[in-house]
């Protein structure tokens, strides 16, 4: 009997598929966590220590537990990964949220203080803004002053499909640059086949290798779903786009809210999110403003 049934491709910005390939406790996973990590950080990283565990606690009944994407622990840093497949403004304010709870309840080293350690968080994000920076590194910095409260607290943004740009815009020579971060930006199957074949590096093969096998285990896939935190994310989505209307004093319809929110260059997922609206209307309402 004939279907029409496509099958799904689930690529590295799926959580589980990401964390089944780099963040598995064997030499190889390390070894591949270790490269991305050199990429992200732009430093020579020797070995990843091991992984810590993910699962932040409640400390108070008005506290969500939460658990972090990975942890993992190299010399003299301690740093938390985050993967968003859909980047907005609600997944940096749960990032960040995650990102202080993260150091708040590490920073304690046996009976005292961990001085020594590099704290440092790395988003991984997916359908960012074009206007973002390949990659943001935030610090805390006085800049009137010209002074860093404390260097070893850093966070990282980095848009990894404008990696995979350069790749579908042939542009090899920064493709080359960041090899990892190009082809965990690549989503379709066919693409990162050619990348394999034309990169030829040992760490490319490995991990388009794996994650092809693990698209073919029918009981790994069976239970992708979203993201368990996606309502919390559409009401926050709502609080953020009518508060823009309201700061920009205009009435907390949608369609002021999508001018708005397009002319900040949000993704159409998020607007929808935000306001409940399809696309067709949402493109409707963007011509009608042009």
């Amino acid at each position: 009997m004939l279907t029409n049934e496509t099958k799904t491709f689930y690529a590295f910005n799926i959580d589980k598929m990401f964390k089944a390939i780099f963040g598995a406790d064997d030499e190889k996973s390390k070894k591949l966590l270790k490269e991305l990590l050199c990429e992200c950080l732009d430093i020579k990283i020797d070995k990843i220590i091991g992984f810590i565990p993910v699962e932040l606690s409640a400390r108070n009944k008005n506290e969500r537990s939460k658990r972090l994407d990975l942890i993992v622990e190299v010399k003299g840093k301690k740093i938390n990964i985050e993967l968003n497949s859909s980047f907005n403004d609600v997944t940096r304010i749960r990032n960040l949220n995650y990102y202080f709870a993260f150091c708040s309840q590490h920073i304690i080293k046996s009976e005292s203080y961990d001085i020594d350690s590099e704290f440092i968080h790395i988003s991984l994000n997916y359908r960012a803004s074009k206007k973002d920076p390949l990659i943001a590194q935030y610090t805390f910095y006085d800049e009137k002053n010209k002074k860093e409260l404390d260097e070893r607290f850093k966070y990282y943004e980095i848009n990894v499909e404008k990696f995979a740009k350069f790749w579908y815009d042939k542009d090899m020579k920064n493709v080359r640059k960041k090899p990892l971060l190009t082809m965990i930006g690549i989503k379709e199957e066919d693409e990162l086949d050619k990348y394999s074949k034309e990169m030829d590096l040992s760490s490319i093969k490995e991990s388009v290798d794996k994650l092809k096998t693990l698209n073919s285990d029918k009981k790994f896939v069976y239970d992708i779903s979203p993201e368990e935190e996606e309502t919390l994310e559409k009401n926050t989505l709502q609080k953020i786009a009518h508060k823009e209307g309201i700061e920009k004093g205009i009435e907390k319809t949608n369609e002021n809210i999508v001018i708005n929110l397009l002319k900040k260059d949000y993704p159409i997922k998020t607007i929808i999110d935000a306001t409940g609206l399809s696309v067709e209307q949402i493109k409707k309402i963007e011509l009608k403003n042009k």
